[in-house]
């Protein structure tokens, strides 16, 4: 896959990085890098036009960003983990329903099974539960490694990264799954279309729109499937969903967690598939 890297001739540095990434995670992009004289939005939307590519990253105030062509502009977006420091600070099942409904505590194994831009993984995480993210496309796994090595220098977010890890995977890969020890709680935010949510969605939804594909209803069965066999007894699956969106393989949960917004579906491990 071809990826274009726009940035200055002094971002080349984190480009070396990202080529690094790349090769040592065995990810199988093909990056290029092209300097710019500015990092305007007209200028870097000539050079995807030119290049007729989709799946391009621009290098914006040192931090690596996706980039999709919107008419006359561009939407960028980066991970941001810096974002969210006083949100993990301030944590707790009464400000985050995704707590409410996973109800993570300190030692417990946890599976992110589709990590997206890791940001549910770090609330989990901040629980102090140890999570795994999985994420199947090389893009997002890219810049998910990037990010995890370039916060992990932070003094104040070393503690909560080293209960994190990522691996590159399709979790409906039987093969790749298997190498993975099994645990006590899988979430699973898989894609939805953009319809599915009650207002439009966010630009880093939007990104994400444009690199994955809404699961077939034989996926959504497979996700479960695989959640159920990688999970210790007594373990449970969190789904998350948008709040007017059935229900994952039209399985019915045990419980649900939700505001106007989204829903957190839940299922015991003991009550399905049977």
């Amino acid at each position: 896959m071809q990826i274009w890297v726009f940035g200055r001739e002094s971002d080349e540095a984190i480009f070396d990085e990202l080529m690094f990434i790349n090769e040592q995670k065995h990810l199988g992009l093909s990056l290029s890098f092209l300097p710019l004289p500015k990092l305007s939005d007209k200028v870097i939307l000539a050079g995807m036009k030119e290049r007729a590519n989709h799946n391009a990253i621009a290098i914006v105030k040192n931090m690596p960003a996706l980039l999709k062509a919107d008419g006359s502009g561009i939407v960028k977006s980066h991970l941001n983990w810096s974002s969210l420091t006083r949100r993990i600070v301030s944590a707790g099942r009464k400000s985050e329903l995704i707590l409410q409904a996973c109800k993570p505590n300190a030692g417990m194994a946890v599976l992110d099974g589709t990590a997206g831009f890791g940001h549910d993984a770090l609330i989990l995480a901040s629980s102090g539960a140890t999570v795994t993210l999985i994420e199947k496309n090389p893009i997002m796994a890219l810049l998910l490694f990037y990010e995890h090595g370039m916060m992990s220098k932070n003094a104040n977010w070393q503690k909560l990264l080293a209960r994190t890890s990522i691996r590159h995977g399709d979790f409906l890969n039987p093969s790749f799954l298997a190498l993975l020890p099994s645990v006590d709680l899988i979430y699973l935010d898989p894609m939805f279309p953009s319809e599915s949510y009650s207002s439009k969605v966010n630009k880093n939804m939007q990104l994400l729109h444009e690199l994955a594909q809404k699961p077939s209803l034989d996926d959504e069965r497979n996700f479960l499937t695989m959640a159920k066999n990688k999970l210790n007894q007594g373990a449970k699956l969190v789904v998350k969903r948008p709040s007017m969106a059935p229900y994952l393989a039209n399985h019915s949960p045990n419980q649900s967690v939700s505001n106007d917004a989204i829903r957190f579906d839940k299922y015991e491990l003991n009550d399905w598939l049977d």
